[in-house]
């Protein structure tokens, strides 16, 4: 049994401007307070949490790859969003008592599992610790808004563009033939992600490849012009008068 105060949580020596991940080792690391956190590793194909199933925490990602998906009305997987390293899964979730959306494993993951109790003994107890967790859950948020905003008008043929680039920015490595990938490549996954079919996802992946604007081999997927794709989706915000958030924020914030 830990008798932990306030002041145990206090007296670590937080870096405001740090990141999350930095301030989390800290807690980690601390011996009053290294019982709170505990390092676990997932493996492939395993969930983190399950939608429809009681909240029991919240996982920070350190390494490794996970899809977050949900359900529709008509039990059509649709994937909400990717997640890497310096991420958090289960957040959103904090004020319900079940998660609204699932998170597997698609590529070995380690990761901090702060349990609710615990989490809500950090956040009461530290103020610049709850900063970083708003400001988290705040970012997550605006990627989630104005990403939606595109997909509203994109058409078939943009969001499935739109998959592509945001796969190959969380899941992808850059090499001398570009930008490279091999998890989350399945027609399935893009057909999920983009809210289409997978015979959509086929067409248009043939004339990607036909205008040598991506490369296929097996599972890797291999994007040779970025800024090509880019301009694509570009080009479609002019015809519906909506380039002005697109042209200086969405392509920093995702791609």
């Amino acid at each position: 049994m830990h008798n932990l105060n306030d002041q145990d949580l206090n007296n670590i020596h937080y870096k405001h401007r740090r990141s999350l991940n930095y301030n989390l080792k800290l807690i980690a690391n601390y011996k009053a307070t290294s019982h709170l956190i505990d390092l676990e590793k997932i493996e492939k194909g395993h969930f983190l949490v399950e939608e429809r199933k009681h909240v029991h925490g919240i996982y920070f990602i350190l390494k490794g790859k996970v899809k977050v998906f949900n359900a529709g009305f008509d039990d059509k997987i649709k994937i909400l969003r990717l997640v890497s390293k310096g991420e958090i899964i289960g957040l959103s979730s904090l004020n319900a008592s079940h998660y609204w959306s699932s998170a597997v494993v698609v590529e070995d993951v380690e990761a901090y599992f702060i349990d609710l109790k615990n989490l809500k003994t950090i956040l009461k107890t530290n103020v610049k610790l709850s900063f970083l967790f708003v400001n988290a859950l705040a970012l997550k948020l605006q990627h989630y808004e104005m990403r939606q905003k595109y997909l509203s008008f994109f058409q078939s043929t943009e969001r499935i563009v739109d998959a592509l680039l945001l796969t190959a920015y969380k899941f992808g490595e850059k090499t001398s033939e570009g930008l490279e990938f091999s998890v989350g490549t399945s027609r399935k996954d893009i057909a999920a992600f983009a809210n289409t079919t997978k015979e959509n996802v086929i067409r248009t992946f043939s004339k990607l490849k036909t205008n040598e604007l991506i490369l296929i081999e097996g599972k890797k997927i291999t994007i040779k012009n970025k800024e090509a794709l880019i301009d694509q989706l570009k080009k479609y915000s002019k015809l519906k008068n909506s380039t002005q958030d697109f042209d200086f924020f969405y392509p920093n914030l995702f791609y």
